[in-house]
């Protein structure tokens, strides 16, 4: 015979919680849903940075944010990752002849493991060892920037661009490169 299902019992009706960005940004996230306050702590939001920055350049670049508590009914989040949109990765790589994609970990100032997604972009075809020297020169100067910075600052548009600038100066001598992206960057749990 088949077993019958247990029916779900509603705890009652679901509330809106407001939701509060990282003292970074200052900004009240959109509203969530849950019975109870204690139900929301572990929950993750995917925001779009336009709506933090209220720059319509930033809106091909996600950032994802976990509530690690809750005061009163107010849920209080900590940045977890940074991500750009693949149809953003798909615009550069199509301009580009030499893509170099790369992934690697490196630790913040407070111990954190946090994961990087890195695309290099070069308008004409380089040679497997000129991609070896310029991934390994990003490799550490990411390393190095990252070691001064805690996960929030790391997880930031204006650290996101600088990291980019910096990796296209530095790796000029090299082979100048066209654009350089974080296209993933998030904790490592």
């Amino acid at each position: 015979m088949a077993k019958r299902s247990k029916l779900k019992v509603r705890k009652g009706k679901k509330k809106w919680f407001p939701v509060k960005a990282p003292g970074i940004y200052n900004k009240a996230l959109p509203e969530i849903t849950a019975y109870e306050p204690a139900e929301l702590v572990g929950r993750t939001v995917l925001i779009s940075m336009k709506e933090l920055t209220g720059s319509s350049k930033d809106s091909n670049i996600n950032a994802k944010f976990e509530i690690v508590k809750v005061q009163g009914d107010t849920a209080i989040t900590e940045a977890i990752g940074l991500f750009v949109q693949d149809a953003q990765i798909s615009r550069v790589s199509k301009r580009a002849r030499t893509r170099i994609t790369f992934v690697f970990y490196a630790n913040d100032k407070d111990g954190k493991k946090i994961k990087f997604k890195i695309l290099l972009a070069s308008k004409n075809l380089l040679s497997g060892l000129v991609q070896n020297e310029i991934r390994l020169l990003s490799e550490s100067i990411i390393e190095k920037m990252v070691k001064k910075m805690t996960a929030e600052n790391i997880f930031t548009i204006d650290t996101s661009k600088k990291v980019s600038t910096e990796l296209k100066k530095q790796t000029k001598p090299i082979y100048p490169l066209n654009d350089a992206i974080i296209w993933k960057a998030s904790i490592v749990q």
